[in-house]
Formats: C-alpha cells, sequence, structure tokens
C-alpha cells in the first residue's frame, strides 16, 4: 500500500510540473460522454441492414432518416466499414 501511495504522490508532483492543458483539450474531454452515447446509437443503426442498403443509394439521405449528421468523415468511415 505504501509503495502506491509513492507512486501516487509522485505522479502529483509530475502534474504539478506540467502546463495547463490547452483548451481545446478541456472542451473535447468534455464531450466524450456525449460521444459514447452517440457510438452507441450509431453501433445500433449501422447494424440495421435497412440503413446499409439506403447509405448505399444515398448517404446522406440514410444519414439523415436516421438522425445522423452526415459529415464526410463519418460518411467515409460508413463506405469504408460497408465495402
Amino acid at each position: 500500500m505504501s509503495e502506491r501511495l509513492d507512486d501516487d504522490e509522485r505522479l502529483i508532483e509530475a502534474l504539478r510540473l506540467t502546463g495547463d492543458p490547452p483548451q481545446a483539450w478541456i472542451e473535447a474531454a468534455a464531450l466524450i460522454p456525449l460521444t459514447l452515447g452517440d457510438l452507441a446509437s450509431l453501433e445500433c443503426v449501422v447494424a440495421s441492414e435497412e440503413f446499409r442498403s439506403r447509405f448505399r443509394e444515398s448517404p446522406e439521405s440514410a444519414m439523415a432518416d436516421a438522425g445522423l449528421p452526415a459529415n464526410p468523415a463519418l460518411i467515409a468511415a460508413l463506405r469504408a466499414e460497408f465495402a
């Protein structure tokens, strides 16, 4: 137990020596819980054969109908997944 406390104390001291994280990192970290929920929803939608079929015909329409953002990175990732 004492060894773990020593490790924790060294970590705390090392963190004190570092500067504050960039604001963008703080904002991105705050979005992680929201993103995890979105990922769970996305997995359910993507598992649907109906969605996959509609996506192949019109990615943007399929995404909009599923309530997903039709951003280029997500569309490219889904195209690669469905290939």
